[in-house]
């Protein structure tokens, strides 16, 4: 009891009181003042996209590029058009070539070409047929080869040739042989497509 009179330990005893106190009632509130810790949210940082942005030069650039490739499909369409023109033109032109290759080998079949050194014997030939009378020549003639009788009425008189053809053309036809008529025509269209070899000079 003494010890509660005692001043110095009244004032302990308040000091204590005044902690506990303040322990109890301050620092709770004081703890919900105090603000909570930030969390820094960390955002992903992804780098910038090529092309993400946009300008009038670009967007010119683009323009240009679509038109340029617009050309070229056009270029390309044509070029192929006329890889297929070509195509067809070199096929007609191969035809065409042919034809006249066609056209060459039948006047080479129907054209005789009398050679310098025939010359002689054909003259000796056609003198002989010309003291003939039309029907013994015809007789003679029709078992020579076509392009023989040509060559030897090429160089015959005119007005011995005649007779002989029209002969040859009333002569009957043998079995299994071609018509004469139509080999006095051959031999006439023969005749008139007669050429002779040029003199080879030395």
């Amino acid at each position: 009891m003494k010890l509660l009179q005692s001043g110095w330990a009244l004032a302990l005893i308040a000091t204590l009181l005044s902690l506990g106190t303040t322990t109890v009632l301050v620092i709770p509130e004081l703890s919900k003042l105090t603000p909570p810790a930030v969390q820094v949210e960390e955002k992903l940082v992804l780098p910038a996209k090529l092309w993400s942005f946009k300008t009038d030069a670009m967007d010119e650039l683009i323009k240009d590029l679509t038109t340029e490739r617009a050309k070229l499909a056009e270029d390309e369409k044509r070029a192929v058009a006329m890889q297929s023109r070509a195509a067809a033109e070199r096929s007609e032109l191969d035809k065409k070539k042919a034809e006249i290759q066609a056209i060459r080998d039948e006047i080479d079949q129907r054209v005789v070409e009398i050679q310098e050194q025939e010359v002689k014997n054909l003259k000796t030939l056609a003198q002989t047929y010309s003291a003939m009378n039309a029907s013994a020549a015809v007789a003679i003639l029709r078992e020579l080869d076509e392009d023989t009788a040509v060559k030897i009425l090429s160089t015959m008189k005119v007005d011995r040739v005649g007779p002989i053809l029209g002969e040859m053309a009333k002569t009957a036809d043998r079995p299994g042989e071609d018509s004469m008529p139509k080999r006095a025509a051959r031999i006439t269209d023969k005749l008139r497509l007669l050429k002779t070899a040029k003199k080879e000079t030395t």
